[in-house]
């Protein structure tokens, strides 16, 4: 027994003093390059019946089924006396039914299933989900296209959804990151479908012949592209979609469009009262479009300033060194087809207001005037190369991935020269795009918070607020009337 202590010991002695002369500390220890190929859309791209198209990928580590329906249709394309009408549909294109099933049958059905049938609608794009077992496959095919085929809207459900939606209504201005959010947007874009909001008049006038008028004009065979995964034969699958759609007719979709060009706000200070102990606080401008040949220096650039989490110059400089704030970056927003906001942000108690967007500002002019450094690239590229796989996580965010691309018109080869762009970029070309792309003197500095003590500032930067620009003073919008309180 002690004899076989004393080999387990020698052994165990020599396995540490091995793995210590390897690495002496963490910096020491060496991993092989990250090596990940991403896989070719075209590989999974199929062409359905009627226009309908999809990208399909058998995975069967899992006995799921995984399929969404990417819709081009949103909030952008309704009408302004209409707003809302698109959260309505996404509150009654399940629970109105069909014509041949009740809502709540369809709801009692997924649940005996065990599954799960949800539609989402953003801004230019709808998502309707759909996950069951491989076994229920057939009937999941059949209640996810009866959805989108034959929805009927029925009053009840109508009614119901704009009930709720408007006492909802009443709790619009409650966060403060919220109201700071819509405002922002609202002074940089102006008066413009993007900033439209809904109230109580817009919910009640929609009706169900204007959810049908969605339905008939953009629930078409050509407008859809389907992404599925999981426990199923490709071909088999692609069989059993085309019966069911055989009947769909397509047609041509007129997309609206909209002005793209945004007059720029006066810039200065817009304050929203709000009785807080915090103020909230986004600072920037109109960005750019994420097709712009920019798009990728710009990612570098904004990581290093302030998007990279804890490495970025803005959280070291307002959280690490001041500890004025647990919130706090910069950002470039993108949306399709139209330019983007950029914004630097924080959240900071309300006597240091003033001294956190002067350390933000500072940090804008800085970036354009001195170039960044080796340090700071090198952390700024390596994230965007290690993490690139992330957008191939699961069979269904790499199939929804390549559906996004060629619904937002994307070259099919974006993500293969993707790392390339990154790799590209360089100190000059972060300077150059800073330069180009962030202007301090033309920044919308808004503020939702406490007047008084925001405006009187502390003992690192006296107030008043004025001193970083023009003071413009904002009103709460009603958002049940949708207009300013007095």
């Amino acid at each position: 027994m002690k004899k076989t202590l004393s080999v387990v010991f020698v052994l165990v002695f020599v396995c540490v003093s091995l793995g210590l002369a390897q690495a002496q500390k963490p910096s020491d220890l060496k991993y092989p390059p990250l090596r990940y190929e991403p896989p070719d859309p075209q590989a999974f791209r199929l062409e359905l019946a009627n226009g309908l198209r999809g990208y399909f990928q058998e995975d069967h580590s899992l006995p799921l089924v995984n399929i969404s329906a990417l819709i081009n249709f949103g909030g952008l394309y309704v009408a302004r006396d209409k707003k809302g009408l698109e959260t309505v549909l996404g509150e009654t294109l399940i629970k109105g039914g069909t014509k041949t099933r009740e809502g709540s049958v369809i709801e009692e059905r997924i649940d005996f299933l065990g599954g799960s049938l949800n539609l989402f609608v953003g801004e230019r794009t709808s998502t309707l989900s759909l996950t069951v077992l491989g076994r229920d496959l057939d009937e999941g095919l059949a209640l996810f296209f009866d959805v989108l085929m034959n929805a009927e809207f029925r009053e009840a459900a109508l009614n119901l959804a704009k009930a709720r939606l408007i006492e909802q209504l009443r709790q619009v201005n409650d966060q403060p990151s919220e109201v700071l959010s819509r405002e922002f947007a609202r002074v940089i874009y102006g008066d413009h479908p993007l900033t439209w909001d809904p109230n109580k008049k817009t919910y009640d006038g929609v009706t169900r012949a204007d959810l049908k008028a969605v339905q008939a004009k953009y629930l078409m065979p050509g407008n859809i592209i389907l992404a599925a995964s999981g426990d199923f034969n490709k071909a088999q699958l692609r069989s059993k979609i085309n019966t069911i759609v055989a009947g769909w007719k397509n047609k041509n979709v007129a997309i609206p469009t909209f002005s793209r060009q945004f007059p720029p706000p006066e810039s200065g200070v817009y304050f929203i009262q709000m009785p807080i102990n915090q103020g909230y606080i986004s600072l920037g401008h109109l960005g750019l479009e994420d097709t712009s040949p920019d798009f990728f220096a710009l990612q570098v650039m904004n990581f290093i300033l302030g998007g990279g989490s804890f490495s970025s110059r803005i959280t070291t400089k307002v959280r690490s060194n001041e500890g004025l704030s647990y919130n706090q970056g910069s950002r470039f927003e993108y949306r399709w087809g139209y330019p983007g906001a950029f914004a630097g942000y924080v959240q900071t108690k309300s006597s240091t207001v003033g001294y956190a967007i002067s350390l933000i500002l500072d940090e804008f002019n800085r970036i354009r005037r001195e170039p960044v450094s080796d340090a700071e690239m090198e952390t700024a590229v390596n994230f965007y190369l290690e993490s690139f796989s992330n957008f191939f996580e699961s069979p269904q965010t790499t199939m929804t991935t390549f559906a996004n691309l060629e619904m937002t018109g994307k070259p099919l080869n974006y993500y293969k020269t993707y790392r390339d762009n990154i790799r590209a970029v360089t100190k000059a070309k972060v300077q150059e795009v800073a330069k180009a792309y962030i202007h301090p003197d033309q920044a919308v500095i808004m503020i939702v918070g406490d007047f008084e003590p925001c405006n009187k500032g502390g003992d690192k930067w006296s107030g008043p607020l004025d001193k970083l620009g023009k003071m413009h003073r904002l009103s709460l919008r009603d958002p049940m009337t949708g207009e300013e309180r007095k």
